[in-house]
């Protein structure tokens, strides 16, 4: 698959906040403080993988197929609300299979000398706060992100 100079700019201005967001809203939930050291640890382990995610899975092409599902009109996605619920939902929840698990692990199990149990329960206890953090924050960083890249290639 060929990275393209606007698919890199659009991963980087949408994964950079998001990213920083998730770890943060992660390192208050868990602590009820702002750690500013755990923090940039999450965000340097999460930031790789949301970038190797957006620039090397499908996600356009699985957003289209999840809202087809729905019967959505899916050949547009900036003014199209429906179609970009239903594409941001199913790209959040494969950014959060591919970081929430991983970043859980090495918060609990390797930082903090948890074991496997105290792992999952976390892992479990922040689901539904790290989707609606994921998603909310999709929603909003996608667009400026998406004008940056259409600006470099039209085609985008």
């Amino acid at each position: 698959m060929k990275i393209t100079k606007s698919a890199l700019v659009y991963n980087l201005l949408a994964n950079i906040p998001i990213c920083f967001f998730l770890s943060l809203v992660a390192n208050i939930a868990v602590t009820g403080t702002i750690d500013w050291l755990n923090i940039a640890i999450n965000f340097s382990l999460g930031f790789p993988i949301a970038m190797i995610v957006g620039l090397f899975v499908p996600l356009v092409r699985l957003g289209r197929w999840f809202t087809s599902l729905f019967n959505v009109k899916n050949d547009t996605y900036t003014n199209n609300l429906p179609y970009r619920f239903l594409a941001t939902l199913i790209s959040t929840l494969i950014f959060f299979v591919a970081l929430n698990p991983f970043l859980s692990f090495m918060n609990t199990v390797v930082m903090n000398d948890g074991n496997f149990s105290d792992f999952f329960l976390n892992w479990l206890r922040n689901v539904p706060l790290m989707m609606a953090v994921g998603f909310v924050s999709s929603l909003v960083f996608d667009i400026p992100a998406y004008r940056c890249a259409h600006k470099i290639d039209p085609n985008f």
